[in-house]
């Protein structure tokens, strides 16, 4: 939030300072949200995560359920077993629990693969908005581009919206579904 408001302030402040520059300041705005959603390669990026997602789910669940049977299995049959026998299955137990939070905390803890992957697929899409975004306001000459997804822009005539043509200029960059 910080950067925000010093960006605002120096803009503010070359506004004020060149006032017959001012009129020759362009700006306008982009709803990342928005190219997110409607931008195809975006979009399979999200459907590739969600089948990866998914396949460790699955594992997971194939885990948790080994861990239930095991401690079903104690549980019925513990009160029939030697004592030896019983300790082998409780330590069984202990070893498939063990590995379960394991498996959880490498893919869903705080740096796990999940969130390794979620940053590597958003960072690939996000670097091609970036280019086109620079590459659109390059070409129309734009001195700023604001992201009104993230909530800075409150207010923007419909004509300062550049979303659109970011997504038009996302998808001239798309060839037969891969994107260079």
């Amino acid at each position: 939030m910080r950067p925000l408001i010093l960006a605002c302030a120096l803009l503010a402040l070359a506004l004020g300072a060149f006032p017959a520059q001012a009129q020759n300041v362009r700006i306008g705005f982009i709803d990342s949200q928005r190219i997110f959603n409607e931008y195809k390669s975006a979009q399979e990026a999200q459907d590739r995560f969600s089948r990866e997602i998914q396949s460790w789910r699955t594992e997971a669940d194939d885990r948790r359920r080994q861990v239930d049977e095991l401690r079903n299995e104690l549980k019925d049959e513990g009160p029939l077993l030697s004592e030896a026998k019983r300790l082998e299955k409780e330590s069984a137990l202990q070893k498939a629990v063990s590995d379960y939070d394991r498996f959880v905390q490498d893919f869903w803890g705080p740096s796990g693969k999940v969130q390794r992957l979620n940053d590597e697929i958003t960072r690939e899409v996000i670097g091609k908005v970036r280019d086109a975004v620079e590459l659109l306001a390059n070409r129309e000459q734009y001195d700023l581009v604001l992201d009104a997804a993230d909530g800075n822009v409150i207010f923007g005539v419909k004509s300062l919206d550049l979303t659109q043509r970011v997504l038009d200029e996302l998808n001239k960059s798309t060839v037969g579904g891969t994107t260079h």
